[in-house]
């Protein structure tokens, strides 16, 4: 069967723009088609290779398994069907090399089909999948941990309170019970704080969100608390944002805005900016607190690192957060100043499907 006009001119067009390098050769190693990524990837000056040997314009290639896999692959017997290589690139990176058969217009005669990537790239995609499949194992253990603790703690928990309802002030027992329900408080936040990341990591990124009505519908879980704290709440909200995938990001942005007011116990003020680049949307958090200490800034995304009381906070806030945007396919940064204040940013892709937003 040979393909009409009109369908060799789209997949021509196709292969021209992938964003990996595509080498077709045929059963004699002529190259027949050499995209324009391929030239990039591989340092070539893009020039008219069409009919030329592979090895002619790519001599380093006999020393590659492919070279040596050639008569195996074009054999009349052949049992190859796809192989792998990595070779070096001009940057000092590496390059895999993936090389498949695919039919050449007759039953025998066969050609390959190069496809050429960053190592990177693989790499990256690999991490990805491990980092997915921890994080669901991580999510499952969470649950599992916080559901066996959770009812033995609550019971703990009711027999102090009784305890201490049943204790006079002076009793020299009740100095002790005090402590205990201290600790257990703070195991009972821990749970929950557990449960809520073991959520938030295992919530699908399914939907589409607009990052404004995020912000506004995160403000108004916390209105009370500005209001309590006296903290001036400024929004710079930029119109027509596109939209972006959702994986929790709301929540993410209630545990920043928290983490600023934590900031300012005696006031000040919560700039909240968005705006949109090419590619990204951006959230700026921004609180006129005291600013992170030099010296803890490295810890500040550990689990469970607080520099709060006791008896406030799990350490999680700011975790949960950096998992929520990373699994959205967003980042987190921050900078801070010493007596001037401390402006987290958030970058998250805009979807690349647009369609309406969720709840709009």
């Amino acid at each position: 069967m040979v393909p009409s006009n009109r369908h060799s001119d789209e997949w021509a067009q196709l292969f021209d723009v992938a964003p990996c390098g595509l080498v077709l050769i045929d059963n004699h190693a002529v190259i027949q088609l050499f995209n324009p990524t391929a030239f990039r990837l591989l340092g070539l000056e893009d020039q008219d290779v069409i009919g030329q040997s592979l090895l002619d314009v790519l001599p380093t290639w006999k020393d590659t398994p492919f070279y040596a896999s050639l008569p195996s692959f074009f054999g009349a017997q052949s049992t190859f069907e796809c192989m792998e290589f990595d070779i070096p690139s001009p940057n000092n990176k590496r390059l895999r090399v993936s090389a498949a058969f695919v039919p050449n217009g007759s039953e025998h005669a066969r050609g390959v089909l190069l496809t050429i990537t960053e190592s990177a790239d693989v790499a990256s995609l690999e991490q990805r999948l491990h980092r997915a499949e921890y994080q669901a194992s991580i999510g499952k253990l969470a649950r599992g941990i916080a559901h066996e603790l959770n009812s033995p703690l609550d019971g703990v928990l009711r027999y102090t309170h009784l305890a201490l309802e049943h204790l006079t002030e002076d009793s020299p027992v009740r100095e002790y019970l005090v402590h205990v329900k201290e600790g257990l408080d703070r195991m009972v936040r821990a749970v929950r704080a557990f449960l809520e990341f073991s959520r938030q990591v295992t919530t699908p990124v399914n939907r589409l969100a607009n990052l404004n009505q995020l912000v506004d519908d995160a403000l108004l879980l916390v209105q009370h608390r500005a209001k309590f704290q006296q903290i001036r709440v400024v929004k710079r909200l930029d119109d027509g944002l596109p939209a972006v995938l959702d994986g929790g990001l709301q929540h993410a942005i209630v545990n920043l805005i928290k983490n600023a007011f934590d900031a300012m116990p005696r006031g000040g003020t919560l700039t909240i900016t968005t705006r949109a680049t090419n590619e990204h949307v951006h959230v700026d958090v921004e609180d006129t607190g005291s600013g992170i200490p030099e010296e803890i800034r490295p810890r500040i995304f550990e689990p469970f690192f607080s520099t709060k009381p006791i008896h406030q906070g799990s350490g999680l806030g700011l975790i949960i957060a950096k998992e929520v945007l990373e699994r959205s396919g967003g980042s987190i940064e921050f900078t801070s100043q010493s007596g001037v204040g401390t402006t987290f940013r958030v970058h998250v892709p805009i979807a690349p499907i647009e369609a309406k937003p969720h709840g709009s």
